[in-house]
């Protein structure tokens, strides 16, 4: 992108001015609008970091007017949450499914047997949280992708529901034609639309007689309203929240919690400064004096990050990330 041609005509410094030895008062200048430059990049960071959340927050796609999926779990408040939730919603779904083939649990009993489905066979049996991952994954997905969206409750369990079926389908694929199923995911490897996907994985099943018999809708709506609680009760993320409408018919709508909202403001806080535009300079790059991160770029935030926060060592900034993560641990750990 080009260079803002007014800042630089501000400070009287010409676009292809490239003489070496500036005079004090020419370099004093061209630091100066180096420094403007700097700073209006930072910015132009920020609106682009807010222009993406708004585009995974939007129900109408901004180019061809028709509805679309909200897909918040790309978002960095999203991934964040995903990664937090995975550990807790597998455990509370292996949980649930020992107990319900123990004959603990009455409610909910019959969904375990559809669960039982999305698994390899072999993992029946175990008692090990990592075998619902796959599950768990998708569960936070369908939530997360419209966290800050509210959504009905209906739609929600249908849309949870429907993903794991294609899993169960997709692995029932996988263990009758293995063959099949590996050329197939192979040639698709490339594409990313999932419907996309999805159609293409149907054909290859009934072009080779593979029949899989699918869920009714009441199967999903349990096994959805399942997962849907579990998360909930597990992670903290999210609240069922009753509003009645016309002529006193209730509506139960799925809502991030305030202390999730919170969490995300802060979150988004945080992000909006870290990935600003980077240009060329129209000065000389400051001197690496104190260490490998203190030179380049006059305006501190536009440096590469330190090195022991790309490796996992805790730096002033990524420590204060990891408070707000153990704030909204604590508080979910509460509720």
């Amino acid at each position: 992108m080009e260079i803002d041609k007014s800042i630089l005509e501000k400070f009287g410094i010409l676009k292809n001015d490239k003489s070496v030895h500036d005079k004090p008062s020419t370099l004093h200048n061209k630091i100066e609008a180096e420094k403007q430059l700097e700073l209006n990049n930072i910015k132009r960071g920020i609106k682009r970091f807010h222009k993406n959340i708004y585009k995974s927050r939007a129900k109408i796609a901004e180019k061809t007017g028709k509805p679309r999926e909200t897909n918040e779990s790309t978002t960095i408040y999203g991934q964040a949450l995903m990664q937090s939730g995975l550990e807790p919603m597998c455990e509370a779904i292996n949980k649930y499914f020992i107990e319900a083939f123990d004959g603990h649990t009455k409610r909910f009993a019959s969904e375990a047997k559809l669960l039982t489905k999305c698994i390899p066979i072999q993992e029946v049996d175990k008692d090990n949280p990592e075998r619902w991952s796959g599950i768990a994954f998708i569960t936070l997905k369908a939530v997360l992708d419209s966290i800050t969206v509210s959504s009905t409750q209906t739609k929600a369990v249908l849309k949870i529901a429907s993903a794991i079926e294609d899993e169960a389908r997709l692995l029932y694929f996988k263990e009758t034609d293995n063959r099949t199923y590996s050329q197939t995911k192979e040639w698709l490897k490339t594409k990313n639309n999932y419907r996309h996907k999805r159609r293409v994985f149907n054909y290859a099943m009934n072009k080779h007689s593979l029949e899989y018999s699918g869920w009714s809708k009441e199967e999903k709506v349990k096994l959805g309203k399942l997962l849907l609680e579990l998360l909930a009760k597990s992670t903290g993320f999210i609240k069922l929240t009753k509003q009645y409408a016309v002529k006193g018919k209730s509506i139960v709508y799925v809502q991030a919690t305030q202390k999730t909202i919170d969490w995300i403001e802060k979150k988004k806080i945080h992000a909006e400064i870290l990935k600003p535009f980077r240009e060329p300079m129209v000065v000389k790059p400051k001197e690496w004096e104190l260490n490998p991160y203190s030179g380049g770029y006059y305006i501190k935030d536009l440096r590469p990050a330190e090195l022991g926060a790309t490796l996992g060592e805790p730096t002033k900034q990524s420590t204060q990330t990891n408070e707000v993560n153990n704030e909204l641990s604590n508080s979910q750990k509460s509720n």
